[in-house]
């Protein structure tokens, strides 16, 4: 009886896959692989511009790359095949730190500081039927509350997948960066839905999510200063025109939070509109707390000899028309990725540019943030809310396997305002991981060094194990 009720659960698991019901990749979370999962989206066609990666996409594409890369194939076809058991544990880490008392928050890490001593995560997943799955994710460090990330429910087919819970919206072709929501600052609980399996062979991909974020104080109605819990709407769509182009198109709307007659649907109305401006006119803008940005992205990969992938986002924040003036601030970011520099190395910079006030709102003392911490770009972190001032970051890193079983991976971070700030330097980081692989997975060094704008240097060091 026990052995059809085991073949029962793997049909299942199976069937949920060749459905398009698909668990998420890791992000911001598992480095190794990840990088791995960048490579084999770089070097196949109609990549997403959204994370995290659905683990059935990635499955097609990686199968994609096994002639011409059959060690890189190999490596992410293993790890895939976690997520195709029935009940899975799909990740655990643990690191310890010590470092001198600097609590600016890690880009990329839900709000995690650097003064953390020490980091759990774990996360799994249990398909429940060909149609719906329940997925589970947390991380704590000590001095913050735990983290549930990636934990929903979900349910649907190939072309409609629902999920309920704390799942992660990456709006963004960048991998350092995101202009307009990423995994910067704590997850909320949201409802999603999108879809699994791209639509015909324009590789149509959409998303949508509603999500309500903590607790914010200073939302500014009717002149007038309250507390409150705002929402957070965000769309998005892709299309890849010819194989190697994929462009998009994404949308949020942070709104509300406090006593007001805008419904769910005004809304999606508002957000949905192509001006970005109130269309009810039975809405007065300065009775309504909102922020909209809109955002187009592409992204190009060149499978040539030697493969590279072009990409970039063009975002703008849309301020309600007050006073008869309208603000229309930009943010611009662009990369280029080169997934194979030699069968070993790869190498990646990223640009990004926000104007004085995109992240700054009419109606949210806090700006775009959710627990002080920015909803999209890292550098909305590193600039108080009163610097008014354009702000400029670079990225570069460089990940080399030098060893069949070690891989060492660097990142330069830079982030400067323009010549109206009070700063006198920079911010500077330099990032440094050691790993070590093994069979029981990776263990490894971390080391963090660099100094904030105000020239005040912070240093950390980790010893980390992940699988």
């Amino acid at each position: 009886m026990s052995r059809y009720w085991i073949l029962g659960c793997l049909l299942i698991a199976s069937q949920g896959w060749a459905k398009g019901l698909s668990p998420y990749l890791p992000l911001q979370i598992s480095p190794e692989i990840e990088s791995q999962i960048e490579k084999v989206m770089a070097l196949t066609p109609g990549a997403p511009l959204t994370k995290p990666y659905k683990a059935a996409d990635v499955m097609r594409r990686n199968e994609l790359i096994a002639t011409r890369f059959p060690e890189l194939h190999r490596s992410v076809d293993a790890y895939l095949a976690r997520f195709k058991d029935t009940l899975a544990l799909t990740h655990v880490s643990a690191s310890v730190s010590v470092g001198e008392d600097e609590s600016s928050p890690i880009p990329n890490q839900r709000g995690i500081r650097r003064d953390s001593s020490y980091q759990v995560s774990a996360s799994g997943v249990a398909f429940i039927s060909p149609y719906a799955y329940v997925a589970g994710g947390a991380v704590y460090a000590d001095g913050e509350d735990a983290v549930l990330y990636n934990t929903h429910v979900a349910f649907g087919y190939e072309y409609a997948q629902i999920e309920a819970g704390y799942r992660e919206h990456w709006f963004s072709p960048m991998q350092d960066s995101a202009l307009l929501s990423s995994t910067n600052a704590k997850p909320s609980v949201s409802v999603t839905v999108s879809n699994a399996t791209p639509i015909t062979d324009w590789d149509i991909r959409y998303e949508v999510f509603y999500a309500k974020l903590d607790d914010t104080l200073g939302i500014s109605q009717q002149g007038e200063l309250f507390n409150g819990e705002p929402n957070l709407l965000g769309v998005h769509l892709s299309v890849s025109p010819v194989e190697a182009w994929t462009i998009g198109y994404s949308r949020t709307l942070k709104y509300a939070g406090t006593n007001n007659n805008l419904s769910l649907g005004d809304a999606f109305q508002d957000l949905l509109s192509p001006s970005g401006e109130d269309i009810s006119p039975s809405l007065n803008p300065q009775a309504l707390a909102s922020d909209q940005k809109t955002a187009i992205s592409s992204k190009i990969n060149l499978p040539f000899a030697f493969p590279v992938s072009v990409y970039g986002e063009l975002a703008f924040d849309h301020a309600p028309e007050v006073n008869e003036q309208e603000t229309d601030d930009k943010a611009l970011a662009f990369g280029v990725y080169f997934p194979m520099v030699t069968n070993n190395i790869s190498l990646r910079y990223e640009f990004a540019r926000l104007d004085e006030l995109f992240y700054q709102s009419e109606f949210y003392t806090a700006g775009y943030t959710n627990e002080g911490q920015s909803l999209g770009h890292w550098a909305g972190d590193i600039f108080s809310l009163q610097e008014q001032v354009q702000k400029t970051t670079h990225s570069l890193n460089m990940n080399w396997r030098f060893a069949s079983d070690q891989v060492i991976d660097v990142t330069l971070r830079s982030a400067d305002g323009d010549s109206n700030s009070n700063a006198q330097q920079a911010f500077k980081e330099l990032t440094v991981r050691y790993s070590y692989a093994t069979q029981y997975g990776f263990w490894g060094l971390d080391l963090d060094v660099g100094e904030d704008r105000f020239g005040e240097q912070f240093k950390r060091v980790s010893a980390f194990y992940r699988w």
